[in-house]
């Protein structure tokens, strides 16, 4: 072999290396994808951050159910499941399954899962939403059998959720930094502020998946820096953190494909309901009334994505459009707000991580237009880990901006304790009926009186639905369109040869 061809042998390996597999790999290839976050840890019933269910959830560890890439819940560990009374609910595993470390999923395995998702010294951040199971029968090794204490409605869609995923009782403590599961990739590495990767797992158990070899999740925050790098061929696919600009210039260059889709993101202004003078009502409903959220879409996301008017999505069944229900009216607002006692506006402070640059833009809008009503609010730029200590664990805030990612989650407003401090008793009947009605016309009625009430309570300002933005290169096939669960599930994607 001459060296001219070493040299570009060599030099074909290593951008097979750095890009993926390209379109002529033989054999299951290889993806690099961005994400803007890098996840806190990857144990899912030790965070509900989105940023672990974008690397773990459906790819590394699985649920009973799933909820597919058009939002339908499918059976998934379980091949089928029964009730007849709604109280009882019997699922009949797959056989064959096997976890990463090579056990056999069984019967036992899903009722460890929900015991200790139960015991409140585990501390699961989704625990509540177990609170209806009163008892877990395991009737042979692929049949288990829920009981519940009262019927609940949401019981499927929350045995589906990111904290319900199923893993083997001996891999408890390495889950945080070494997840193990069922899904069709298994973790291989961490590298600190840098890159996760993923490997195909080759005992999967559906035939045919996954359709690549290796995943690799490389974390670059930066718009700029994740433009850069799919020009320069560093990375396959940005997952998210885009802006809605690089964007728009991509979808001009003929190298990549650009998706533009519905998520369950719902980005909003938080208000803390338990300090002054957010505890008002008429404050909260004038912040809602001094905002233009068209000009914050522009402002944000050039105009993609969908003003919202609560936080319930279009993508779940019971959506209301109540977008226009509180339209941009300042001197509506600073008639509120002279009711309330600030004829003169008062002062606020705005806690934002620039991590999302969504939300340093979003908030250099409300800034703005809040002004006009005299609302003077001071921008403060917080790096994201002091953000969920400060703010999300311990609700030291005025104001924030933050997308939402999980889909049902109108539940958050029924807890007091959570970081928007919105205690409602009203809107907490309302939500208990809703998670015991069955009948769904029944239960759309309370949904939308839900919707209403909270555009009534204004607990927060909802501002739009971020939309899906990803952008990958030519022949990646088969990620999602739309998002509506917080995953990037990765079991489909292939490459196509290039043409």
């Amino acid at each position: 072999m001459t060296r001219r061809a070493l040299l570009a042998m060599l030099g074909a390996a290593l951008v097979a290396v750095a890009g993926g597999a390209g379109a002529d790999a033989q054999g299951p290839p290889n993806l690099v994808v961005q994400v803007s976050t890098e996840p806190p840890g990857l144990d899912l019933t030790a965070t509900p951050a989105s940023a672990t269910a974008g690397v773990v959830l459906y790819n590394i560890q699985e649920c009973l159910l799933k909820v597919d890439r058009h939002g339908k819940l499918v059976p998934w560990l379980a091949e089928r499941w029964h009730t007849a009374d709604n109280r009882n609910y019997t699922f009949f595993l797959r056989r064959g399954v096997r976890f990463h470390n090579g056990r056999e999923l069984k019967a036992a395995d899903v009722k460890y899962v929900f015991e200790r998702a139960l015991n409140p010294e585990t501390k699961h951040p989704y625990a509540k939403d177990y609170e209806a199971i009163g008892d877990i029968i395991v009737k042979d090794d692929y049949t288990v059998t829920f009981t519940l204490k009262s019927v609940n409605a949401n019981f499927l869609q929350n045995i589906a959720r990111q904290g319900s995923v199923i893993y083997p009782r001996e891999a408890v403590d390495t889950m945080k930094s070494a997840p193990i599961g069922t899904g069709p990739f298994r973790f291989e590495d961490w590298v600190r502020g840098d890159r996760i990767v993923l490997v195909r797992n080759k005992d999967y158990y559906v035939k045919g998946l996954p359709k690549l070899d290796r995943v690799t999740f490389r974390f670059i925050t930066d718009p700029n820096a994740i433009q850069a790098a799919l020009k320069a061929g560093d990375i396959d696919a940005s997952l998210f953190g885009l802006g809605a600009e690089h964007v728009q210039d991509l979808q001009k260059d003929p190298r990549f494909t650009v998706i533009v889709g519905d998520t369950t993101n719902d980005v909003i202004l938080a208000m803390n309901n338990s300090r002054k003078p957010y505890r008002d009502v008429r404050v909260r409903r004038a912040m809602t009334y001094a905002i233009s959220k068209p000009d914050v879409l522009k402002g944000a996301m050039f105009g993609m994505g969908k003003i919202l008017g609560t936080n319930v999505d279009p993508l779940n069944p019971y959506y209301v459009d109540l977008s226009n229900a509180m339209p941009y009216d300042p001197a509506r607002a600073r008639k509120l707000l002279a009711e309330a006692g600030y004829p003169n506006g008062f002062e606020s402070v705005l806690r934002v991580s620039p991590q999302y640059q969504y939300t340093v833009r979003s908030g250099e809008v409300i800034v703005d237009n809040l002004r006009k009503v005299g609302v003077n609010v001071r921008i403060e730029q917080i790096e994201w880990a002091q953000w969920l200590a400060r703010v999300f664990r311990e609700a030291d805030y005025d104001l924030t901006i933050i997308g939402h990612a999980e889909a049902w989650d109108i539940k958050n407003y029924a807890n007091p304790k959570y970081y928007f401090r919105y205690d409602s008793p009203k809107f907490q009947e309302l939500f208990t009926k809703s998670e015991e009605t069955v009948d769904d016309a029944r239960r759309r009625d309370l949904y939308v009186q839900m919707q209403k009430l909270l555009v009534e309570e204004a607990p927060a300002v909802w501002l739009y639905m971020h939309p899906r933005l990803a952008v990958a290169k030519k022949g990646v096939q088969g990620l999602w369109k739309d998002l509506p669960v917080p995953a990037a599930d990765l079991s489909e994607v292939s490459w196509t040869p290039a043409k």
